[in-house]
């Protein structure tokens, strides 16, 4: 009997042990995976929680496995090194946890815990508590420091909490480690979207300002094509006018109706010279440029014209350096553009500001805007306190006969010939504006560095007559008619030829015969440059002026080149005609 209550005794011993077993197998699982549960932290990463969320996560996990009385969380503050204490579940404490760990810090025990890499157990300053302190790390980086206090009646902790511990922070730093990855990825991420769409504007941008080049462009096109027989049909319009007033008093009406039909033509003269300036084809010679000089004329000339209603303020660099252009159109802008300012602000009057300063141009700032190249550029600013403009307005300013003025004062074209003049000086012009807040204009023009620089305008010298030499060819028989006149009653003797093949024989017969030669550029059989260099061939030292009403094929540099000693635009005037002619002998005489 007693061998069996013995065995019997076993049994429930084995049974009430295998029991403990299986509890604590299922403790250990269930512990273990809480603890890795932390691996599942990605979902409230990617709704953007903070490092904070993750450690009262862990906190949760640590107190519901491990009887600590207070749990600490501290970070490593990634500038500075320093571990700043983020979490505390038990506020009460949190004074005296700080006061520990500082001097843990002191004594050199967080530098212990790192190098163990495990929980170390640590006494307070007085040894009357006991504190777990564990490196929250990665294996490639510390990410932190935790400390658990343990209570004041078990200074113990098992090495199965302890491996537990250890998992928990593991995870809990690969948790804070992804959360760091997360939110440089997102920001990254926003940054390219920010790009992408900087990007896109200004792609947006660009073409506009392509379309709208390319519109000028095909404008360019046709006036260049009609440009040459528009200024042949005005030049006799020009020259018999002033022909027929010198022989009409000048008080008559006659000639006043005369001088009505001159201004006329001139302004579809100077039309036909602003529609070739703004698409490019007007070719002018370049030189370094003061504009510092051109700005004061041009606001001398305002002030003289404009009430007294529109202030004029300007604040102008003296140390700019020059640009490379040409001064007569970079007066004609400067003028435009106050001009504008000046109609916005008539009514009510206002301040008009002119400012200018050198400034460098990033290769940021030059993809958004065609033709320009980094560097340093001159900025222009027009500023003024009118009616202002739309958006609709304002994407429109620099189309072609595109106006907000009224019928009959303005033609649509003065921005857009501003616009050329820019852009055909490698610059580049900005507007912005909204309705009641006035406008602000904004030139850009690249300086150069040294040359001789041009700082005033050529003189123009009054009519001279003379009694030379002349043969005159061009292929329209009214023109020549009436050239020949002119120059008649200016005193030269003239030769008239409307051939150009039939003009060189008659200068071959006798050379010396002649003292200067005036050619139209676009004839039948011969060219006026190819007729010019056939004449030189002959004669060297011939000075010759060629005209043209317009010609892509031959600029004022290239006929220069070969000789030629003036480039001419038609329709001239008849005064300055008499001056170029002039200056053109005489100063083939000094040589």
């Amino acid at each position: 009997m007693n061998k069996a209550a013995t065995i019997q005794m076993d049994a429930d011993k084995l049974l009430t042990r295998i029991d403990y077993l299986e509890e604590n197998r299922r403790f250990i699982q269930n512990a273990l995976e809480m603890a890795l549960s932390l691996g599942d932290f990605q979902e409230n990463i990617n709704k953007g929680y903070g490092p904070k969320h993750i450690l009262q996560e862990a906190d949760k996990r640590i107190s519901h496995l491990i009887p600590f009385e207070a749990n600490a969380f501290y970070l490593v503050d990634q500038e500075s090194s320093n571990f700043d204490l983020a979490v505390c579940n038990a506020s009460h404490l949190k004074k005296y946890i700080k006061a520990e760990v500082d001097h843990m810090i002191e004594k050199g025990y967080f530098a212990w815990a790192i190098r163990e890499k495990r929980g170390v157990l640590i006494s307070s300053r007085d040894h009357s508590r006991k504190f777990v302190l564990h490196v929250i790390a990665t294996y490639s980086r510390i990410r932190g420091m935790y400390i658990g206090l343990l209570p004041e009646k078990n200074s113990k902790i098992p090495d199965t909490s302890l491996t537990l511990l250890s998992i928990i922070l593991l995870n809990t730093a690969n948790a804070l480690e992804s959360l760091e990855f997360y939110s440089l990825l997102r920001n990254q991420n926003e940054l390219l979207e920010k790009m992408v769409e900087e990007r896109t504007q200004a792609l947006a941008k660009y073409e506009r300002q392509l379309q709208q080049v390319l519109k000028i462009q095909a404008i360019g096109t046709l006036a260049g094509g009609i440009a040459h027989d528009f200024n042949n049909i005005l030049f006799p319009i020009v020259g018999y006018t002033e022909l027929t007033m010198d022989e009409v008093l000048e008080d008559s009406v006659a000639h006043n109706n005369l001088g009505e039909i001159l201004k006329a033509a001139n302004r579809a003269k100077d039309l036909v010279q602003q529609i070739l300036t703004f698409s490019r084809q007007s070719g002018q010679e370049r030189k370094p440029v003061k504009v510092q000089q051109i700005i004061k004329e041009a606001l001398k000339l305002l002030r003289a014209s404009i009430p007294a209603s529109i202030e004029i303020v300007h604040n102008i660099d003296e140390e700019c350096a020059p640009v490379m252009g040409d001064a007569t159109q970079i007066h004609q802008v400067i003028m435009n553009l106050c001009t504008n300012a000046y109609h916005a602000m008539q009514d009510k009057g206002g301040k008009l500001e002119v400012s200018m300063k050198e400034v460098h141009v990033g290769y940021e700032q030059t993809i958004q805007k065609i033709g320009m190249q980094p560097g340093n550029h001159l900025q222009l600013l027009v500023k003024d306190e009118g009616c202002g403009m739309d958006a609709s307005v304002l994407d429109r300013i620099f189309e072609p006969y595109y106006t907000t003025k009224e019928q009959g004062k303005g033609t649509g074209l003065g921005l857009s010939v501003i616009h050329g003049i820019v852009k055909n000086h490698r610059g580049d012009i900005t507007a912005a504006s909204s309705p009641g807040k006035g406008t602000i204009f904004t030139v850009y023009l690249p300086v150069v560095e040294d040359g001789d620089v041009q700082t005033e305008f050529e003189p123009v010298n009054g009519a001279e007559k003379g009694t030379e030499r002349i043969l005159l060819i061009d292929d329209e028989e009214q023109i020549i008619a009436m050239e020949r006149q002119m120059l008649e009653n200016l005193g030269y003797q003239v030769t008239a030829r409307t051939d150009s093949v039939e003009a060189l024989k008659e200068f071959s017969k006798d050379p010396q015969n002649y003292d200067l030669v005036i050619t139209d550029m676009t004839m039948p059989y011969m060219t006026g440059d190819e007729l010019a260099q056939k004449l030189l061939d002959i004669k060297p030292d011939l000075p010759v002026i060629l005209c043209t009403g317009f010609n892509e094929d031959i600029t004022e540099e290239k006929a220069l080149s070969m000789g030629i000693q003036k480039f001419v635009m038609k329709p001239v005037i008849k005064n300055d005609l008499a001056t170029t002619i002039r200056n053109v002998l005489d100063q083939n005489r000094l040589n």
